[in-house]
């Protein structure tokens, strides 16, 4: 299928409400998982990342009930199963968190995905399981892998230049092993997203000392305490209609969002103010009213989900941009970089790239199709470019379904519309 954007004739003033935070939903049921009590989740986002790992959970054993609001979660015969394999389709966090829960159970595990999330790395997180006691079979330094011992207390390090997630799921598990001490080797990668974890373990119940990033400690005898919890909603999904405003000079206001949110994305709209845009935070919801737009130099170490949206921006914004911080998206769902820099070159803008750094050349951008490499952020981010450029049309649009189902609905509320149709 191809989705054809149609541009608006002017700015528009809208109000849209975006879906509860996959990072936050996906941490929220592996920690629910570890309770040892039932925990109901309110506002959790639906989507395929989430229900893989909802899937997943149930594979291994945990009861889970869903309604259109909220998600209960309690233990069922997890620690009792003999195998078990887990498909955890195209999603980084499912694999990867529930690597280190799978590594709290006794029985055999197994844990697979699509062919590119078997292509994403996971040795790091491994080898600190291995550290605390696990035994993991992998073949290549790849997925899938195979637990079949589990983990215990101890101290364990792992490199940190790579993704925050291998501490996130270490961190999320260690209240189900004993005392635990990670040391972080080098600096960590994408602090925002480990910081979030920590927020949400206290928030649970669990206090984890920290050494300036360095080193993390869970206590003995720590648990998750919490009974209801409710999930904010998602930054990066947010991110899209801010974008839309500072490209077509539209305000537009995006409700379900806490102004002091720990979400790595929260820094997006901050980083729109030095395009040209205009942003006001409130308690439940953010304005952006866009300007004219200039060139910038930014890092997006912080919040690598918000790259390709940026970048998109930066085609349109006469001079040179220079955003940095983009290794870890050579790692993602596509290869990142080298798809905006083929995409973007379709659309006539000129780039340059390093490991870390994409160089845009900006100015008139084309219309084009987009090949989104099965890649949801490449599908909402080009998306944006549509509400200025007649003829912009998106492949695959339905790989939005992967973090943002209601992406293309949520979209014609903001007075961007668009129709679909065979390719």
């Amino acid at each position: 299928m191809i989705r054809s954007i149609t541009p608006i004739g002017k700015p528009v003033t809208s109000r849209v409400a975006v879906p509860g935070s996959k990072s936050y939903t996906n941490r929220a049921l592996c920690m629910a998982a570890l309770a040892g009590q039932p925990v109901t989740l309110h506002n959790p986002l639906a989507s395929d990342d989430t229900e893989a790992m909802i899937t997943c959970l149930r594979k291994l054993g945990y009861e889970i009930q869903q309604s259109d609001k909220k998600i209960t979660v309690q233990a069922g015969n997890s620690k009792r199963a003999e195998f078990r394999e887990l498909y955890c389709r195209d999603s980084g966090t499912t694999i990867r968190f529930l690597t280190a829960l799978s590594a709290t159970l006794t029985g055999t595990t197994r844990l697979t995905g699509s062919p590119r999330l078997t292509e994403r790395p996971l040795m790091p997180l491994v080898e600190g399981l291995r550290q605390l006691g696990a035994e993991i079979a992998v073949t290549g330094n790849r997925a899938p892998i195979t637990i079949t011992r589990p983990a215990h207390g101890g101290i364990c390090r792992v490199t940190g230049g790579i993704s925050s997630q291998f501490f996130s799921a270490l961190l999320m598990a260690a209240p189900a092993l004993g005392a635990v001490t990670i040391e972080v080797e080098g600096e960590l990668i994408s602090r925002p997203y480990a910081e979030m974890t920590l927020d949400m373990m206290r928030d649970w119940g669990v206090n984890v000392s920290t050494e300036a990033y360095h080193r993390f400690h869970v206590p003995e005898a720590s648990r998750y305490t919490i009974r209801e919890y409710t999930i904010e909603g998602d930054y990066s999904s947010a991110g899209y209609f801010f974008a839309l405003a500072a490209l077509t000079g539209s305000t537009i206001t995006v409700e379900n969002l806490k102004g002091d949110s720990k979400q790595a994305d929260r820094r997006f709209p901050e980083l729109l103010r030095k395009l040209g845009a205009t942003v006001t935070f409130g308690t439940d919801s953010v304005t952006v009213t866009g300007g004219t737009l200039h060139p910038v130099t930014v890092s997006l170490e912080s919040c690598p989900d918000q790259a390709q949206t940026m970048a998109v921006l930066a085609a349109f914004a006469p001079g040179t941009s220079v955003l940095a911080g983009v290794r870890s998206l050579r790692l993602k769902e596509t290869e990142r970089v080298a798809a905006l820099q083929n995409e973007l070159g379709s659309m006539g803008i000129r780039t340059e790239a390093t490991e870390d750094v994409l160089i845009i050349h900006g100015g008139k951008p084309k219309p084009a199709l987009i090949k989104t490499y099965n890649d949801h952020r490449m599908a909402m981010s080009f998306a944006v470019a549509g509400a200025r450029l007649a003829g912009m049309r998106i492949a695959d649009p339905h790989v939005v379904a992967k973090t943002f189902p209601s992406f293309w609905e949520v979209l014609a509320e903001a007075g961007i519309t668009s129709s679909e149709q065979e390719s």
